[in-house]
């Protein structure tokens, strides 16, 4: 037997690494310069139940319940089968990485409020950084490849197609004409979030939402399997990731996360500020607790759109809103340059910055000030009313892709 791996990313190291467990030659095959794809800046959180980590705290906790928890939080979207193999083989991968010496967080496993919570903490990541749980993931599995020299790592070379005989795979042909072949191949080649082609074809009627990821993530086995008559699956389950910040320099892509973002859970940071659509018109209680159900009302936004509007004793007073970890000099340097974060003197002036109906969003403001709140919104800690005026205009995001080949 022999072993081909398309991608270099989170799955296709776990799968390189158990090949060479098993002693199987294998071929490992990445299209960038350096292995680990997604995992050079992903937060790498991952969900188990019946770990030994849970056991050693004392959590109770079994496939099933995950199972049944994974299904309510998809809302009846998941797909039944995938959720089941996830669930009943999660807790095997984590004791595995754990066998591997990956550093887990002390926290972990956690409830972690990004997300719709579990019923019972099952979250895992690496590290001490919750942001940044990516990295151990992927050195833990470098480190372990490195003692399998059965597997042949190779970096640099994109698939251009497949090898078939028949329906049958034998390999594939690299983008320099160079053929591989082997008895059995897998293609980790990731999703397609920075391919505006693919997110054009499969992400309708949510195609405006902003790459999130690095630039690699172009859907390559997705082409290349659609090409040859694959059908996709669950591309309809698409949920914004809220926050995001378009970026002024390359289009349809958002800043990154890590370096500016709105902070929009509440359970990080209670908002002062409130968000509207482009008729100036709020559209969900800007405190609630449920990331799903902000994340439901912003679909229900022309272009996935929305901005959020503050004034100067917001600014003055409220913990800073744009994260992660800015001050108000920050701030103010940042609107100073006028390109995404905007202080104004009127709310007119604010409003054509961010592409807002002045009208609309006077209306808004002026209703908001009066106490006037059709969401029923608790925490009203001051009004908008104190100039300069401030905003940003944020658009629904895609960190990962959605859906894949049947």
């Amino acid at each position: 037997m022999t072993l081909l791996i398309v991608g270099g990313g989170n799955a296709g190291l776990a799968a390189a690494v158990t090949a060479g467990e098993l002693g199987i030659q294998t071929t490992l095959v990445e299209k960038t310069d350096r292995l680990g794809g997604q995992l050079h800046w992903s937060s790498g959180h991952f969900s188990a139940a019946g770990t030994r980590l849970q056991r050693e705290r004392g959590i109770e906790d079994t496939a099933e319940e995950h199972r049944a928890d994974v299904e309510r939080l998809a809302n009846g979207r998941g797909t039944p089968e995938l959720i089941d193999l996830a669930t009943r083989q999660a807790a095997e991968a984590v004791d595995w990485l754990e066998s591997l010496g990956f550093p887990f967080s002390p926290e972990s496993p956690a409830l972690v409020s990004g997300h719709e919570l579990y019923g019972k903490p099952r979250t895992y990541w690496g590290g001490t950084d919750p942001r940044n749980g990516g990295k151990p993931i992927m050195e833990t599995l470098l480190a372990a490849l490195s003692g399998h020299p059965s597997v042949t790592a190779l970096t640099g070379r994109a698939m251009e197609s497949l090898l078939l005989t028949g329906a049958r795979i034998e390999g594939v042909r690299l983008d320099d004409g160079t053929e591989i072949r082997a008895s059995h191949t897998i293609l980790a080649t990731g999703g397609y979030a920075a391919s505006r082609s693919l997110i054009d074809r499969l992400q309708q009627p949510y195609s405006a939402a902003l790459t999130g990821c690095l630039p690699h993530a172009t859907g390559d086995g997705l082409e290349v399997l659609l090409s040859e008559g694959a059908e996709v699956v669950a591309a309809d389950t698409y949920v914004p990731t809220m926050g995001m910040i378009p970026d002024p320099d390359r289009p349809g892509f958002g800043i990154p996360l890590h370096v500016a973002r709105l902070t929009v859970n509440a359970s990080e940071r209670e908002p002062w500020e409130i968000w509207v659509d482009g008729q100036g018109r709020r559209f969900v209680d800007e405190a609630t607790r449920s990331p799903f159900e902000r994340e439901r009302a912003l679909m229900g936004v022309e272009g996935l759109t929305m901005a959020a509007i503050w004034d100067e004793h917001i600014f003055e007073e409220a913990p800073p809103v744009i994260g992660p970890d800015w001050s108000r000099h920050d701030m103010t340097t940042g609107a100073a340059r006028g390109r995404w974060l905007h202080r104004c003197d009127t709310l007119e002036e604010l409003a054509e910055r961010l592409g807002v109906d002045a009208a609309g969003l006077e209306a808004t403001v002026g209703a908001w000030n009066e106490g006037v709140d059709p969401f029923g919104r608790a925490h009203r800690p001051a009004p908008i009313a104190h100039a300069p005026f401030w905003g940003v205009r944020c658009t629904g995001g895609m960190l990962l892709s959605r859906g894949g080949p049947r």
